[in-house]
């Protein structure tokens, strides 16, 4: 693609609407990062590791007086694999991936944000910034004097087993009890102490407060989260406790993105904003057909695939979504009369007032100006644009759309491609389909194989998630009614019925089959009892048993 945007417009993103950058990410390496946020109030660190320097840190490993009985080579290789294996994430870098670096450290301990990589946190898509503000909001609601110092104690207290946090201004960790740490989190713990560790930066406050579009949706978001965090730690050990927390801020993430996706698009459509925008504990709008029988092209598989399928065709219109509400931002910035309630606006609000100005002349104007600079920068190198392409901005030209619709019409064709591309890799991300966490199943070449079928790891994830109870404990028992239709409610989790959109007789004998294996399912996992074929008689346990609820 050789047309040239104007700076302006150069864009396939507008952060007020999708909150993240929607490209490729890993949630796990995420969350070193920011429980270091958590710990530090959102303060940036001043990152000193050398993550190319891998054979420095084990040596300094080796050498230290913890390290008793590994001088032979044998042994020495021994550790090696052990961190290979277990600690550091190696890759390589540059061109001929002929020189190793550090990728990330596994979270199974606190201190693992000790280790500083990756140095870069592009990759995390600001994930770490906006969960950090989710955590914070929720315990600012109950903690209004220090809600900083309030998740620091609740991070330090929960996943610090063995730990405690040093002073300002490293707030460096420092092993108190190691007899807490498995031997895996103690090597961690010894591994990482050989980094150094840098003061934080200076910040604005501002970065700590959320403008989430969908403050309902995010709001219940960040009190699951938290809840999950108090509710299990001490009752799962701490690298499994980080573990379910990465598969439920994924799956909050998954669902939190296609909602954003909806509402937008509602909002354009209709020009009134959807309850995710307006209420404060909205039930979830979205279709998720789970398959658990686990069949190859059965009823039921191809509904599953059917909702994924859906989802990607969603995708790949909500960048003209996005791209209307950032020309009409844009043109804002010319109304004298809007301007100043614009900048009083926060999130679903900001959006609504958009929505409403798309046919104020100043939009028009502010395209009609675009197109100009697109017409003028691109006749200066003609020479560069394909036929196809001077053909198109001809066209375009001559139309009789309006000014907003020439120039998105124009943005689609430069970047549309690209921004489906980044966010089907989004997609993917967060829906775990390279996890065991993963909702998303299939093989990643072959998006036709895709599928929503939930593995056991998520399933036992949902049922601690549902199961919380006043975010202190959970309880034992849940009649299954119940829990389908939490999960609905909670998620858009579809198990006993097929989506509105494939509704029919054969549809719902599938659906019918499928809750049949649902319960299979529990059966295995040890959390299910069925005394008749009344639903009120079919008991679905905890997955941790009725100790200590």
């Amino acid at each position: 693609m050789t047309i040239e945007l104007p700076k302006t417009v150069k864009t396939y993103l507008y952060p007020p609407l999708t909150m993240f950058t929607t490209a490729d990410t890993d949630v796990d390496r995420v969350l070193p990062h920011l429980f270091e946020a958590c710990v530090k109030g959102g303060r940036p660190t001043r990152i000193l590791t050398n993550e190319r320097d891998y054979p420095g840190y084990r040596d300094r490993l080796l050498s230290s007086e913890y390290m008793v009985g590994f001088e032979s080579p044998n042994a020495s290789a021994l550790v090696d694999g052990w961190l290979r294996s277990c600690i550091i994430d190696m890759g390589t870098v540059g061109k001929s991936h002929s020189e190793e670096q550090m990728l990330s450290v596994a979270p199974i301990t606190l201190a693992a944000y000790r280790a500083g990589v990756p140095r870069t946190r592009s990759r995390h898509r600001f994930i770490d910034d906006v969960t950090y503000q989710l955590l914070r909001a929720e315990v600012a609601r109950k903690s209004t004097n220090n809600p900083d110092g309030e998740l620091r104690r609740i991070i330090e207290d929960n996943l610090g087993h063995g730990l405690r946090i040093g002073p300002a201004p490293k707030w460096e960790p420092e092993l108190a009890e190691p007899d807490k740490l498995d031997i895996s989190a103690l090597l961690e713990f010894r591994f990482l102490e050989g980094f150094e560790m840098g003061d934080v930066r200076g910040f604005k406050p501002e970065s700590q407060v959320l403008n989430s579009p969908l403050p309902g949706v995010t709001d219940k978001l960040g009190k699951m989260l938290l809840a999950h965090l108090c509710v299990y730690s001490g009752r799962l050990p701490t690298a499994a406790l980080m573990s379910t927390f990465a598969g439920l801020l994924a799956l909050g993430l998954f669902t939190l993105s296609l909602r954003i996706n909806a509402a937008g698009q509602e909002l354009l459509r209709t020009g009134k904003a959807p309850a995710d925008m307006t209420e404060a504990d909205p039930d979830s709008p979205l279709e998720l057909y789970c398959d658990f029988t686990g069949g190859i092209d059965d009823e039921s598989d191809k509904i599953s695939r059917q909702c994924v399928e859906r989802d990607l065709n969603q995708i790949r219109l909500v960048f003209r979504d996005r791209m209307t509400f950032m020309i009409v931002d844009k043109a804002v910035e010319r109304m004298s009369d809007e301007l100043e309630r614009h900048k009083a606006l926060h999130g679903p609000e900001k959006l609504i007032q958009l929505a409403d100005l798309r046919t104020h002349r100043e939009v028009a104007y502010f395209a009609t100006s675009q197109l100009y600079d697109i017409k003028s920068t691109n006749a200066q190198d003609n020479e560069n644009l394909t036929e196809d392409e001077a053909g198109f901005l001809d066209k375009v030209q001559r139309s009789h759309k309006s000014e907003l619709d020439k120039l998105l019409d124009v943005l689609e064709f430069v970047n549309h491609d690209k921004a489906t591309r980044n966010t089907v890799s989004w997609f993917y991300s967060v829906g775990g389909l390279r996890k065991q966490y993963g909702i998303l199943t299939g093989a990643s070449q072959s998006r036709r194989s895709w599928r929503y079928a939930p593995s056991d790891e998520l399933l036992q994830i949902l049922l601690l998630a549902v199961f919380v109870r006043n975010q202190q404990s959970y309880r034992p028992t849940m009649p299954l009614r119940q829990l389908l239709d939490e999960l609905r409610h909670r998620f858009g989790i579809l198990i006993d019925r097929p989506p509105a959109f494939l509704d029919g007789a054969e549809a719902r004998a599938a659906a019918a089959a499928n809750l049949a294996a649902f319960k299979r399912r529990l059966q295995l996992l040890g959390c299910f009892d069925s005394l008749s074929d009344d639903f009120s008689e079919q008991i679905v346990r905890h997955p941790l048993g009725d100790r200590d609820v």
